[in-house]
């Protein structure tokens, strides 16, 4: 077992030993990914905590650790024993990480961090607050994490995903980047975000666990491109590459390369695009010093978040492979739980087995996140995580809450269902319908062209709410095409600060649900596609298709709070469910499920 106590008491001798006041630690990588490889999880390393969602405080004597309500239950448990103290970010009276700092740092104050996992925006608006002009603070670069146990980066083979799966030929993305308003103003963009290299260049890795991306720079000139990327991984895509007219250079020369004038005279850059969410502040300081640095909103961000036909039609397919195995992994459940007695099932064997169905189906290469396999109070850690101290057995008369998704050579899911084992009391059926109302409130939506998901946030949420219910977490998140299961910029949420229309082409989650500490959690998800609609002298509609494939659980379902159209909806959606899954299906699994997809009267 690691001590964490050792590493933080280290950790303050190193902010001592430096004349650092404060010492700000991000979960994050050299790209500020959103799960970074294992090297770059410095906040599980001191801490053992092992949300996706974390910023640590360092002081000479104290450690505070900032995350969001997905997380303040799990938080509590893992951080139980380390004198770490917790601030729960959003609540009355939390401050939040700039404010913390602002009212805490002394004139004369120091904040240091280590550049290199530190993004240009956090770095600029830290950097705005808390230097005044009649203080002394400073902010500095330093690296005093010692962290020689922690394993290297585990580089993997880059692969090329091939014309038939994405729909778009390199040298296509990389002329429409080049046409972008933006680009017009510059000689050239770096692009730092891994996902939108991987999407620029039809490659994909497995550098981040679940993520299909690898450690890599991208610059675009006018008439150039150049890769920074582990050469040694890039032998099955090196002619490829050559052909296509990219450059390949070691990924550690980036430094050295925007260290030499040399190199900006020989691709005749002057000006240069960054975006300041992914580029680190170490990149960022060596550009600033030799050009004019231009802030933008990422371009392939804005162009691959609108799926193109190719990518679609792939999609549809992967949902119905994920479906088939979420329906057989259903009705597995159903058998290996109708008798008395429980069987000898865990969080983690259940989870092992649905891998074992996503593992038949043609084209599987991966988990698109780590599974949620949650019995019972365990549901209510919206990130929960099994582990072999926390694997809980399968009893009776809860919830089991599974939140999984596959990546396929045709696409990626993302999928929740909320399982009943034995019986359901009166609360639990009443919270489970909520939920489903809830779901299917968005899923029926019928918007105007503008329309943005903070909007449609409240057609989800206005059914909880008028019970006086809420959940600490986004209703919908972008789903990337092979790439992150996470993908911005579109989402459906009340909280964020950047809104955007939801257009057709895109991808989004539908995902509300209800947790009840020390009881259960329920969280019901399905992607939608958004399509056009109809056009009228209003303007022109969209509407949402929904592709997740598998039934909800009718047992738990109380017909009489939904209405006629979400009566209707359940219907239409159960009887698509059967009609494109049932084919793959054994005689006994057909049976079962037209059941359980029968219509309700």
């Amino acid at each position: 077992m690691y001590d964490y106590k050792d590493r933080l008491l280290q950790l303050h001798q190193n902010v001592r030993d430096k004349g650092i006041d404060y010492y700000y630690i991000p979960l994050s990588d050299y790209h500020n990914s959103e799960i970074p490889n294992e090297r770059f999880n410095l906040i599980e390393y001191l801490t053992g905590f092992s949300g996706s969602n974390a910023t640590l405080i360092v002081t000479p004597s104290q450690v505070y650790m900032w995350t969001d309500g997905r997380y303040f239950i799990q938080a509590e448990m893992e951080l139980e024993g380390t004198d770490v103290i917790l601030m729960k970010q959003g609540l009355k009276g939390v401050l939040s990480v700039e404010e913390f700092l602002d009212a805490n740092m002394g004139p004369e104050d120091v904040l240091a961090f280590d550049g290199r996992i530190v993004n240009v925006d956090t770095y600029k608006r830290y950097n705005d607050r808390l230097l005044r002009p009649n203080m002394n603070r400073r902010i500095c670069d330093a690296d005093i994490v010692s962290r020689d146990s922690l394993d290297e980066v585990g580089y993997t083979d880059v692969w090329l995903l091939a014309d038939e799966y994405n729909g778009e030929t390199l040298t296509s993305k990389i002329n429409r980047i080049r046409e972008g308003n933006n680009f017009k103003k510059v000689d050239g963009v770096i692009i730092s975000n891994l996902c939108d290299i991987a999407w620029t260049l039809n490659l994909r890795g497995s550098d981040i666990s679940h993520v299909m991306v690898f450690y890599s720079y991208l610059i675009i000139t006018n008439r150039d491109v150049i890769l920074y990327a582990n050469k040694s991984h890039l032998k099955n895509v090196e002619e490829y590459l050559e052909k296509n007219g990219v450059e390949v250079r070691d990924y550690n020369d980036i430094y050295s390369d925007l260290s030499d004038s040399d190199f900006y005279r020989k691709f005749g850059i002057y000006k240069m695009l960054i975006d300041m969410k992914s580029l680190n502040t170490s990149v960022y300081t060596l550009l600033n010093e030799k050009v004019d640095v231009l802030r933008f909103d990422s371009i392939p961000s804005s162009l691959k978040c609108v799926k193109n036909d190719v990518e679609i039609n792939n999609t549809i397919k992967a949902h119905v492979r994920d479906g088939v195995a979420v329906t057989k992994f259903m009705y597995y459940l159903s058998n290996r739980f109708s008798g008395e007695s429980s069987p000898n099932e865990t969080e983690i064997s259940l989870e092992k087995k649905l891998h074992e169905f996503r593992a038949l189906q043609e084209g599987f290469i991966d988990e698109s996140f780590d599974t949620i396999s949650a019995w019972a109070e365990h549901g209510a850690i919206v990130h929960y995580e099994a582990t072999s101290k926390t694997d809980a057995a399968i009893t009776k008369d809860n919830f089991l809450l599974v939140d999984s998704g596959g990546h396929y050579l045709e696409g990626t899911t993302d999928i929740t269902r909320t399982f009943l084992i034995g019986k359901a009391s009166p609360k639990m059926i009443k919270d489970y319908t909520l939920v489903l109302k809830s779901n299917i409130n968005l899923a029926k939506a019928r918007f105007l062209s503008g329309t943005t998901g903070k909007s449609l946030d409240m057609l989800a949420r206005d059914v909880l709410w008028q019970e006086g219910i809420d959940f600490l977490h986004g209703t919908g998140h972008g789903v990337g095409h092979i790439l992150s299961v996470h993908e911005g910029p579109n989402n459906i949420s009340f909280r964020n600060r950047k809104d955007i229309a939801i257009r057709p082409g895109m991808i989004t989650t539908d995902e509300p649900g209800i947790y009840l500490e020390r009881e259960y959690g329920i969280r019901l998800e399905n992607e939608l596609l958004c399509v056009e609609d109809v056009t009228n002298s209003y303007g022109t509609f969209y509407r949402f298709d929904c592709l997740t494939l598998a039934p909800f659980e009718r047992e738990c379902i109380d017909i009489e709070m939904l209405t006629d159209d979400e009566l209707s909806y359940l219907n239409d959606y159960h009887r698509m469910v059967y009609e494109k899954i049932s084919p793959y299906l054994t005689e006994e699994e057909c049976k079962w499920l037209g059941k359980v997809t029968a219509i309700i009267e």
